[in-house]
């Protein structure tokens, strides 16, 4: 241990918000060398707007880093300054070189991961509107950020040298939301030696300590066993047993020759047409099959989303019910099912301690569902919560709370907005309205946090990026 070094870390404090990335890096590093740092508990919006805390911060953003010697800013910056406290770790390389490396690593993160993903999971997090473009867009950039790490990952274990760096940190750190949003199979099959790695890391028990299991939006699939080579066969075997195969080939030439000449059979009988009721029963059952499956997707996501971050309540879209009240009421059912212990592959709902409101919009109409679950029921009464959010947008609420099927218990509501064009009424519009009052109310009762004022997320990506984030 370098002297000194006790005195160095024992008053240090890590200021910063649940499920901080940026801060989490800092913690895994000093588990590996060891250091102790006290993390106190913080509210965005509030704890960081604080007099005392703006002396340590001036512009209000987290993480900080509260040393004897003063504050330091800048989530690499802390990350580089706890890796540096110890050389017999191997957390900056193992050399001059290998301290390079890392800071290009870091900077990679940095300049080529952290926004890309930023961009894709903020509209599911809440924190800016859905733009199709954006997110398209992040996923070309990650797909190139990924062939690149995944290029140099195929020939090594770790990103640099021998071991785990902060290198390895802050780039899995940087990917870690991703991972547990938004990478699903398909995304990440391009990228084998990339998983392989990420898994590794995140398995590590410095890792574990500071993020616990890290759950994978889908887990990848296992590599298929080789086929066994065939037996060798002596000669002699061979013979034997192609001796029966010429017979037996011969058998059907000798009936070819004579005899009577098997008859063609008869075709198959064809299906009658479905009738227009039964038509109508399948398609139906389709489309609720398609809402369960969106609706237990969306809730892996917004167990992400409340690991991540801490969250108790989280407002999203549901496309398929396109504004059937029963339909979307179902998706709900769906996203707080509880885990499929039989179904390990791919993991499905999940949500059912997280609060949440949902909406579908459709021509006809605009449709809504709160749900509240018993642990939270004081904290965002869902009448009143339902009701505010109705009254905002001219609402009819056709389900009055009643028990919700969910494994947290709890309540669920109801309400729909009917189109109506000569009025200006239409469900796209109005869902858009119905959400941010959503968020709005939330906020209200301090159950969703002010936008982050992370030091690392403060870029645009594209002109529009960020239209429309002071309504949410």
């Amino acid at each position: 241990t370098r002297p000194g070094l006790g005195a160095l870390s024992s008053v240090m404090k890590l200021y910063t918000y649940a499920g901080n990335t940026h801060a989490l890096q800092t913690l895994i590093v000093a588990r590996y060398n060891g250091i102790d740092i006290e993390v106190p508990l913080f509210e965005m919006g509030k704890d960081n707007k604080a007099p005392a805390f703006l002396k340590k911060s001036p512009l209000g953003k987290v993480p900080v880093l509260e040393t004897a010697q003063g504050c330091l800013c800048e989530a690499a910056a802390i990350a580089r300054y706890v890796a540096r406290m110890r050389a017999d770790t191997n957390m900056y390389g193992g050399s001059f070189f290998e301290a390079g490396q890392v800071d290009q690593w870091v900077e990679f993160a940095k300049n080529e991961l952290d926004l890309p993903v930023g961009m894709w999971i903020y509209p599911i997090l809440g924190f800016i509107p859905t733009n199709a473009t954006n997110t398209k867009q992040a996923q070309e950039d990650l797909k190139r950020a990924l062939a690149v790490l995944d290029a140099h990952l195929q020939g090594h274990t770790f990103l640099v040298g021998e071991g785990v760096t902060l290198a390895d940190v802050v780039v899995s750190c940087s990917l870690l939301n991703a991972f547990k949003l938004v990478f699903d199979a398909a995304f990440l099959a391009p990228f084998p030696a990339v998983v392989r790695w990420f898994t590794a890391c995140v398995a590590q028990p410095e890792f574990l300590a500071v993020l616990g299991p890290t759950a994978l939006l889908q887990a990848p699939a296992a590599a298929p066993a080789k086929a066994a080579p065939p037996a060798k066969a002596d000669k002699g075997k061979k013979a034997d047993e192609a001796a029966p195969k010429k017979e037996e080939e011969a058998a059907p030439k000798k009936e070819a020759g004579g005899g009577k000449k098997k008859e063609k059979p008869p075709p198959p009988e064809k299906k009658p047409e479905p009738s227009p009721e039964e038509k109508a029963a399948k398609d139906k059952a389709k489309l609720i099959a398609k809402v369960v499956k969106e609706g237990g997707k969306k809730g892996v996501e917004i167990e992400g989303a409340a690991d991540m971050g801490g969250l108790e309540f989280f407002c999203t879209t549901i496309e398929s019910p396109e504004g059937d009240a029963d339909l979307l009421q179902m998706a709900m059912t769906a996203m707080n099912a509880p885990a499929d212990p039989d179904n390990s592959e791919e993991r499905k709902g999940c949500s059912g301690r997280v609060g949440k409101m949902i909406f579908s919009a459709g021509i006809k109409q605009l449709a809504m569902v709160a749900y509240v679950p018993e642990a939270s029921a004081e904290k965002v009464p869902i009448a009143e919560w339902l009701a505010a959010v109705a009254k905002d947008v001219q609402a009819d609420i056709i389900l009055q709370p009643t028990k919700a099927d969910s494994p947290e218990g709890g309540l669920v509501a109801c309400a729909v907005v009917k189109a109506d064009p000569d009025a200006g009424k239409f469900p796209l519009k109005d869902k858009d309205s119905a959400m941010a009052s959503a968020f709005a109310f939330l906020r209200s009762k301090d159950a969703f946090p002010e936008q982050a004022d992370d030091d690392d997320d403060d870029i645009c990506f594209g002109d529009d990026a960020f239209d429309g984030i002071d309504d949410l």
